[in-house]
Formats: C-alpha cells, sequence, structure tokens
C-alpha cells in the first residue's frame, strides 16, 4: 500500500511502481469504490477500460484508479498542486525511456509525456514551465506495454457545440 501511499502524496523520486497483485481494497484508504466505477478508453488500438473516482487534496483533478476486474492496473493523477496550491515542478527523474506526444485541453504537446516504464512511471509535463500535468504509475513493464495495454486515451476537450476549446 505505500506505493498508493507515495504515488497519492506526489512523491515520485524514488518510486519503484505499483506492486504487482493489488487489489482495489488495496485503494480503498483513497476512497476507491468498485460500485462506483466509471467507464473510459485505454491502450492503443483503445478498448473499454474501467477506473475508480477517487478525491485527492494534491492533485486538483483528483485520482483515478484503473482497474481490470477487481485487479489494479494504473493510478493515475491529475494536475497536482503544492501546501500553497500552486501547480508542482516535474521532479528530476532521470532521462526517460520514451518521450511520447499527449493533450492539454485543445493543444498536442510534442513529447510532453515522459515514459519510465522500467520504473512503471509515466509524467506529462507541459515543455513551456515544467509543471506537472498528469502523471501515472503502474506495474514496472516495457514502453511498448504501457502503450498497448495501458495508457489512458486522451482527445482534446470540446465544448457541447462540437468547437475545440
Amino acid at each position: 500500500m505505500s506505493a498508493l501511499a507515495d504515488f497519492a502524496a506526489v512523491r515520485l523520486d524514488g518510486w519503484p511502481g505499483l506492486p504487482a497483485g493489488l487489489g482495489t481494497a488495496d485503494a480503498a484508504f483513497l476512497g476507491a469504490d468498485p460500485a462506483r466505477a466509471l467507464p473510459g478508453l485505454i491502450g492503443d488500438p483503445p478498448r473499454a477500460g474501467r477506473w475508480l473516482p477517487c478525491v485527492s487534496s494534491v492533485y486538483r483533478g483528483g485520482l483515478r484508479v484503473w482497474v481490470d476486474g477487481d485487479r489494479i492496473t494504473l493510478i493515475e493523477g491529475d494536475n497536482p498542486v503544492d501546501e500553497a496550491g500552486e501547480p508542482m515542478p516535474a521532479p528530476d527523474l532521470g532521462e526517460p525511456e520514451a518521450r511520447l506526444d499527449t493533450v492539454l485541453d485543445t493543444l498536442v504537446l510534442d513529447g510532453g509525456e515522459l515514459v519510465h516504464a522500467a520504473r512503471g512511471l509515466a509524467v506529462r509535463v507541459n515543455p513551456g514551465n515544467g509543471l506537472l500535468l498528469p502523471e501515472r504509475g503502474f506495474v514496472p513493464r516495457s514502453v511498448d506495454d504501457y502503450v498497448t495495454l495501458l495508457r489512458p486515451q486522451l482527445a482534446p476537450r470540446r465544448h457541447r457545440s462540437g468547437v475545440a476549446r
């Protein structure tokens, strides 16, 4: 459970990845409730996935615990802030194994997702200011496995009228 607690507190410097075999009961302290599972798309090609919403005082957009049945496959934190409520700078995690394009509202950020797959960590960073965007934790694996099996799908956000904002 300490890996989940460390991720939830944005202690990522020495984060070793999620341990294999965590179940939804292990995330109950985060407020994860399997009865409140929500749908989402995950992997490439995209397939149906489920995630459990969790409240967080550190992640402005909350935490998502992605599950396959009762097994936790990924934890995702959205826009972390410090104690003063200010966006957090990205930690120095060393050279990533891959830099993937990512989406921020209507923008595509070239190389904005830094994947440290062997550490079970993918952090999205605003290249313009170095601030953390959502980050993801998972059981360590290859970059290809992260992309094809776990990576949540993002699309530019659109207003109801269909116009990108």
